[in-house]
Formats: C-alpha cells, sequence, structure tokens
C-alpha cells in the first residue's frame, strides 16, 4: 500500500508540472516540456505493462499530457498504422454451474506495434480477441513522432536477400527450384528464415561441392541414377523449404513458443522463442538464434538465422527411442508412464542423460530408482521444463535459473570455453529439436531430493548420523520400503549435543535404539504444523508426539511451536518416499509421567523422596500438563540440615517447597527462553503452581530461573517436562513485575 501511494504522489506531482509548463508555453515547447511528455509517455507504457503482469487496479488512469491545444496522442492512432483483429472462440468447460462472466484485457506497446488481447468468459464459453495495430507494410516509425512517417521503397523477396548479400540462399533456391517462386509475380507471400552464407556452405548436402549433383531442374541430375538423384532432390529440396512458410509473420506477428508449418513435404514445423526481451532480447528459430529480423519485401519478409534449419518431425519420445546412446532413459520413461506426454503435443526441455550418466551412479541406487516408479517419475521431472530453453538464452556473463515440473530450479551457465552446464552436469550435444519441445543430452544424472530415498537424501545433505543409526539398529529397509511418511531428522549436531538423560535412555536396553528411531517416525506425510496439545501417532506404537505451541499475544512473530520440545529448524524438505523435518533435538519416548522421569534418574532421588513425603506425586501422575523445575541431589545437599529438618517436620512447608518448583503447562527450555527477551513487560517471568513468580534470565548459553541455573533441559514426560536445576529456590527468588513503578 506505501508503494502504491508513493507512485500515485509521484505521478501526480507529474502531472502538475505537466500542467505548468504546458500554460507557460503554449506556442513554444520548450526542452523541458519534451521530456517531460516523453517521460510521461513511458510512464503510461510501463504501467500498461505492469497492468499487462499484474492487472493493477489504477493502471487506468488516464496520464494525459497536454501542450497548447494538442490532447494525448498515441503513436499507434496515427497515419500509416494498419489494424488487423483475429477472433478466436473456444470452450473452456462443459459444465454451466452459474452465470458467470470474467473478462481480461491485456495491452503491449511495443516499439513498432501496439498489441491488445481481449478475453471474455461466459459460462464456460471464451471468445479472445487479438488486436494489432503497426506500421503499414513498408512504412516505419521514427521514435517520439506520431504515426509512421516513414516509407522505404521495397522489392521483392529475390531482390532483398541480393541486396542482403544472401547469395547462399539464393543458389540453393535456385536449385531446387525455389527462386522463381519467391518473386513477386508468383502472387504468394512468404515469410523466410533464411541461413547465413557460412551456414550452408558448412551444410553438405547444401554445399557448393554438390552443383554437379543438383541442378536448377528439380527433375534433371546427371551421372547418377534415376532413384538416387530422386532422393537427392527430395532431402535437399526438403530441406531449403523448411525454412519458407506462408504468410508474411514479422516479430510482431510471432509469440513465444509459436510453432509454424514450413513448405515442406514432411510438413516439418519451425518453433519461435524469444528471451529477455526487455532489451530486444534473443529470438530463435529452432534453437538457432536469429540475426536479423523483419526485413521487409514487397511480397513477404526475411529473418536471418545463424545456422541450418534440419526438419523437425519426431517428438521427444522418438528422438530418445531412436537413440543408442539414451537406452537407460527409454527403459525409465517407459516404466514411469511418461511416454505418453513426451509424444504429444507441448513445449518442453528434456535433459537427457545419457547411457554413461546412469552408468556412473552406485549399482544399489540404480537397480533402486529404476524399480521404484514413484521415485523414478520424481527424477525424469526433474530433468523436464515446462518451456523450451535454447542453448542460445544461456549467459556466459551470469547464471541463470528455471524451474523444472517438480517446481525447482535449476541452474543454467556456460563458461569461457562455450561449454554449457545444467547443475553440475555438462551438456555434451544441445539443441535438438522435437515438435514438442527441445532435448539437450546431459553426462550426468541429476539427482533432486525428491527422487531419492529417504536415507540418501539425508546423506546428499550431510547428514549421516541419524542414517549409520538407523544402520545400526536394523532398520535400514523399513525406512527405504516405507511410503508416504514423515521423519523428524535431528541434526548430527544435535546428536553430538545430546544431554546425559538422553544418551542414557538410547542405550539401556537392546531394544531401545529402534524404539527411539521408532519414535521420530510418523506414519503419514504432515507439515507438523498443528495446535497445542495435539498428538502425532509414531511408529512406536506405545508412544505419541504432542504439539506445543507458545503464542506470545501481542508480538505474533514470538509464536514458537514444538514437537516434544524439538524445535523444527527447517521444514518439508521432499524425498521420494517421506518428507524429513530436521529438528534440534533427538527425541526420546517418554518413560511415564514426570514422576516417573524423576524416579528414573539418579540425579533426583532426593527431590523425589521429598515429593512423595509432601504427598504431591499422586498429583503429578495426573493428566497435566506440569514443568517441573527439579533440584539435583547436589543442589539439596546445600540446604542445611535444620531447614531440611524443619520442612520435613510440617507437610504443609514441604507441600509449598515442591509446589514453587511446579509450573502449570508444558514449558520447554526454548520456550522459557523466549521469556527472557526485550518484551519483557509480559513476558519475563515463571509462575508456579504456589504462586510465587519466578524471574527468567537468559545471558549467553545459560539459563536461569530465579538464582538457579537450569543444568539440564527437557526430560520429557507423558504429562510434561522435567527441568534439572543446581539450586532450590527459595522466597528470595520471588519477582514481582511491577516493581519498577
Amino acid at each position: 500500500m506505501s508503494r502504491f501511494c508513493f507512485l500515485l504522489c509521484f505521478v501526480l506531482l507529474l502531472l502538475v508540472a505537466d500542467e505548468i509548463e504546458s500554460r507557460r508555453h503554449r506556442r513554444h515547447r520548450s526542452r523541458f516540456g519534451r521530456r517531460l511528455s516523453d517521460g510521461l509517455r513511458g510512464l503510461r507504457s510501463q504501467i500498461r505493462r505492469w497492468n499487462h503482469r499484474w492487472r493493477l487496479p489504477w493502471a487506468d488512469i488516464n496520464f494525459a499530457f497536454n501542450y497548447g491545444s494538442g490532447g494525448s496522442r498515441d503513436w499507434w492512432d496515427g497515419p500509416n498504422v494498419c489494424t488487423e483483429e483475429e477472433r478466436k472462440n473456444e470452450t473452456t468447460s462443459d459444465d454451466i454451474s452459474s452465470h458467470h462472466m470474467a473478462t481480461t484485457v491485456m495491452c503491449d506497446d511495443k516499439k513498432t506495434s501496439y498489441i491488445c488481447t481481449k478475453s471474455m468468459t461466459i459460462n464456460g464459453k471464451k471468445t479472445t480477441l487479438r488486436e494489432v495495430k503497426e506500421c503499414c507494410h513498408g512504412y516505419s516509425r521514427i521514435s517520439g513522432q506520431y504515426g509512421c512517417p516513414t516509407y522505404r521503397q521495397l522489392h521483392d523477396i529475390v531482390k532483398t536477400a541480393e541486396s542482403m548479400n544472401l547469395t547462399e540462399f539464393l543458389r540453393v533456391a535456385r536449385s531446387v527450384g525455389l527462386e522463381s517462386k519467391l518473386y513477386e509475380s508468383s502472387g504468394a507471400n512468404f515469410t523466410v528464415f533464411a541461413p547465413t552464407n557460412d551456414a550452408l556452405k558448412q551444410t553438405p548436402t547444401l554445399s557448393p561441392t554438390y552443383e554437379n549433383v543438383i541442378l536448377s531442374d528439380m527433375n534433371s541430375v546427371i551421372r547418377i541414377s534415376p532413384p538416387v538423384s530422386t532422393l537427392l532432390v527430395s532431402d535437399a529440396s526438403d530441406l531449403v523449404l523448411g525454412h519458407v512458410t506462408g504468410g508474411i509473420l514479422t516479430t510482431t506477428r510471432l509469440e513465444d513458443e509459436q510453432t509454424i508449418t514450413s513448405a515442406n513435404s514432411k510438413s516439418s514445423t519451425i518453433r519461435v522463442n524469444f528471451y529477455d526481451m526487455v532489451n530486444d532480447g534473443i529470438m530463435t528459430a529452432n534453437c538457432k538464434r536469429v540475426t536479423s529480423r523483419d526485413n521487409l519485401a514487397t511480397n513477404g519478409v526475411i529473418h536471418v538465422v545463424e545456422d541450418v534449419l534440419q526438419p523437425v518431425t519426431k517428438s521427444l519420445m522418438d528422438i530418445v527411442s531412436s537413440n543408442p546412446q539414451l537406452s537407460y532413459l527409454k527403459k525409465a520413461i517407459g516404466r514411469s508412464g511418461l511416454g505418453v506426454n513426451l509424444r504429444g503435443d507441448g513445449q518442453f526441455t528434456l535433459f537427457a542423460p545419457t547411457d554413461n550418466a546412469f552408468q556412473k551412479l552406485d549399482g544399489g541406487l540404480l537397480q533402486r530408482i529404476l524399480s521404484d516408479q514413484r521415485c523414478l517419475k520424481k527424477i525424469l521431472f526433474h530433468h523436464l521444463l515446462p518451456n523450451v530453453i535454447c542453448s542460445s538464452a544461456v549467459s556466459d556473463k551470469h547464471k541463470s535459473r528455471t524451474k523444472n515440473q517438480l517446481s525447482n530450479y535449476l541452474r543454467l551457465s556456460r563458461d569461457q570455453n562455450n561449454k554449457y552446464f545444467v547443475e553440475n552436469a555438462q551438456i555434451v550435444d544441445r539443441d535438438v529439436m522435437a515438435t514438442n519441445g527441445v532435448l539437450h543430452l546431459i553426462d550426468d544424472v541429476i539427482l533432486p531430493d525428491e527422487a531419492l530415498g529417504v536415507l540418501h537424501a539425508l546423506q546428499k545433505r550431510n547428514i549421516t548420523r541419524l542414517p549409520e543409526l538407523v544402520v545400526e539398529a536394523g532398520l535400514k529397509k523399513s525406512f527405504e520400503t516405507a511410503d508416504n511418511i514423515t521423519v523428524l531428522v535431528p541434526t548430527d549436531e544435535a546428536f553430538s549435543k545430546m544431554t546425559e538423560f538422553a544418551a542414557k535412555r538410547l542405550n539401556e536396553s537392546e531394544t531401545a535404539l529402534a524404539d527411539a528411531l521408532r519414535y521420530h517416525v510418523i506414519p503419514t506425510t504432515s507439515t507438523c504444523r498443528a495446535y497445542d496439545g495435539y498428538q502425532f501417532p509414531t511408529w512406536n506404537p506405545r508412544r505419541n508426539l504432542t504439539v506445543h505451541r507458545d503464542f506470545l499475544f501481542p508480538f505474533h512473530g514470538y509464536n514458537r511451536e514444538t514437537i516434544q520440545c524439538a524445535t523444527i529448524l527447517k521444514s518439508n524438505i521432499q524425498s521420494c518416499n517421506a518428507v524429513i523435518h530436521l529438528i534440534d533435538k533427538v527425541l526420546v519416548p517418554p518413560v511415564g509421567t514426570v514422576v516417573d522421569v524423576l524416579e528414573v534418574n539418579s540425579r533426583f532421588t532426593e527431590f523425589v523422596r521429598l515429593l512423595k513425603n509432601s504427598g504431591l506425586a499422586d498429583q503429578l501422575q495426573g493428566k497435566g500438563p506440569y514443568t517441573v523445575l527439579a533440584p539435583t541431589n547436589e543442589a539439596l545437599k546445600e540446604v542445611s540440615e535444620n531447614d531440611l529438618k524443619e520442612l520435613e517436620s510440617r507437610k504443609e512447608n514441604l507441600q509449598s517447597l515442591i509446589k514453587d518448583h511446579i509450573i502449570k503447562g508444558h514449558r520447554c527450555c526454548s520456550q522459557i527462553q523466549r521469556y527472557s527477551d526485550r518484551f519483557s513487560i509480559f513476558t519475563r517471568n515463571l509462575r508456579s503452581v504456589s504462586g510465587m513468580t519466578i524471574a527468567v534470565e537468559k545471558s549467553r548459553d545459560q539459563l536461569t530461573v530465579g538464582s538457579a541455573s537450569v543444568v539440564e533441559c527437557d526430560m520429557v514426560g507423558t504429562n510434561g517436562v522435567v527441568h534439572a536445576i543446581n539450586q532450590v529456590l527459595q522466597e528470595e527468588d520471588y519477582y514481582d513485575p511491577f516493581d519498577f513503578w
């Protein structure tokens, strides 16, 4: 909204300056006025482009500029501008669910044309009207002037080609009997994609050395047998006619990804692509760069291409099937069921790994991906783009990126030696054109995480500890054959920083490690985003994972979610058979309630004794949840014998002490740390069930509650969590949040 206001104010200032300048210079426009006029015209054109892309609600504002008695004038409303309309009707749906009408208008002001496409959809019937305003044939624009005032004398295609020094094209056209048809007297219009002289000289069947074979008369060939002569002339004719199509197709009339049927006997296609059109960009025909475009003739137009266009008659699937270097890819496409897609219509780019590329893979991995249709399909989609990317579009000055069919970005680059790469795979043969796209051969298989099994995906990210433990626990096969699971994966650092409590639990029995690893697996795919207290089932049938959400109003950014006190560091990493979430802690299956957690840990024997003597142990076995700040045995030794005897002599005092260390609710250490942040007036304390308010502080890596330091965090039970502290909380730890008044 702020950007919109700024832009609107800026435009209004320009309009005010425009009006002031026009009043001061009614008769003679100053240099400033002319510049302002050009600036407003450019701004209006830019806003049309924005509207074309984003449909801005204010893009229809009329930015008029008046000088003297003249009004706002668009160049395409001037003289020598021709208008052509094309209407297309189609059905978008057979179902009529309501009386619904939708309209869109997209307009683009180019240097030599103004194109508006208007679409209206009413009850599933879509009508598209494309209106093109451009300089009439032979006329051209002068920047800043009204209409198309400049006229250039045109000649037919043959004379135009002669003036452009396209001598080799005229020679081969003559050799197959095409030249006579390109004269104006033939009465037909043509669009010619003419290769350069050097390109034609380097094409064997069209080079001058074949002049003794192919003569100007297509029916007479000397010194060779009739069947061979017919074949040679036919092939050469098809090759030449594959550069010609009917009609006058200037770049204004051509669109990105448009396919044109050529004039040869095979009806081969010419695919036109445009890249980076901000600065006129790159235009290609069958992935050959167009070096000179829109050379008008009286009966057509010539576009010069840097190389010969080979006839295109095969689909991507046909090319793969007929190439002996792509037998593995052919097998993979067949098993994945994608062959139908690659035979049909489309505009794809296929990065095709060679057989050598597949053979570089580890044998076990190769066998698995070829036998697993789910993973195989994802690998193929990773190599397939939804649009045609020619090598001409790849710059040697910077890396480019484009989305594939998995919606992942692939990086494309070209080095100083003119070698092309997609990711780290080198393109060894490029721009093999098909009727439905283009194919590039590459020397490596590009493996995305989405196509790897969960263990391979982790190893690719250099996460090694969990895969090692899975193998050690005998669960490798379970992880590899599972489908649509969610795995919570502790980082290698999390394993190295395991608490004493967690490390002990993983080794307490022969099945403890396997039970703990199963506790990290949810049997369905999940984002793990859930409400506070929600429980996810796991592969460990006796234990669920509990979500805890801490929302500190009004600081929305401080909404913290944990799963069994682990924070998700990176979520939704896709693998072939699982969703992976990286977490900062190793999850340990709870032994029972918080009382059970205290009892199995030898550090809390004294606190457990006091808890049972107080009569509160049964209460802590309830539903909860509870957070227990449990003093260790060493902490309780600091309490004098007299004080301890006095506490134990009166049950009320002992209960009060125990309650001072119990907080209602589930508070992991990561959540408690948030209570010590700079937004402190509401959030820098905890309240125990006894009513005591405990100050919380965080300095470096040390968390303190009252005067005690937390020495071990997050020992999770089924009804809460236990944190070990190194001092007993006393009354002096009470914190009044309103003391500052």
